[in-house]
């Protein structure tokens, strides 16, 4: 050995119980405030959450971490959904189910669906964390309906992420009529057992 010792890979240390539960208060504080408000104060969040602006910097350095965080939490709730739809309809009503709670998480989160788009506008698109949660989602529903001859065979889910994306941008008064005619477009011309 030549008296230098090798180092050791440094792992990070366990969050306290106290650290977590302050960083799940500031997030369930900012899924409220960015739900009703797209430019809601980050010190009126912080007190909502009982920590002081140090504290929520700490855990979230920018707003648009709080953003995408606060984002990527409502749409884990909604992908959480997916695997209990598969078990109910057939995959292409689970499909529609899965659009239509989509629609409604939009209806009632407007102002953070707001903060997200401006986040884009300044800074482009954020990780792509909740794309990959909605594919990995969706994917079972869209396999399923292909191979019960439910949904036609060419359809993939990047078909439905696309389209979904176009409901997303539609005004609330015609997201349901274009969800509506994504789905009738993903069904026309599958096979039918």
């Amino acid at each position: 050995m030549t008296g230098k010792s090798a180092k050791k890979p440094q792992v990070a240390a366990p969050q306290r119980s106290d650290a977590r539960q302050n960083k799940d208060d500031i997030l369930a504080a900012a899924v409220r405030a960015f739900s009703k408000d797209a430019s809601a104060s980050l010190e009126g969040i912080a007190r909502a959450a009982g920590v002081g602006i140090g504290t929520l910097y700490r855990h979230y350095p920018t707003r648009e971490a709080l953003v995408e965080a606060a984002y990527r939490t409502e749409i884990k709730k909604l992908c959480d959904a997916a695997p209990e739809l598969l078990a109910k309809h057939a995959p292409d009503v689970a499909l529609a189910r899965f659009l239509e709670r989509f629609i409604e998480h939009m209806e009632a989160k407007r102002g953070m669906i707001e903060a997200v788009r401006a986040i884009i506008a300044v800074v482009g698109a954020p990780n792509n964390e909740s794309l990959a949660m909605v594919t990995a989602a969706v994917t079972p529903l869209v396999e399923a309906g292909k191979t019960r001859g439910l949904l036609r065979p060419d359809v993939t889910v990047h078909d439905f992420i696309v389209a979904k994306g176009a409901v997303a941008m539609a005004q609330p008064a015609n997201a349901r009529r274009l969800a509506q005619l994504l789905l009738d477009g993903l069904r026309y011309g599958a096979p039918r057992p």
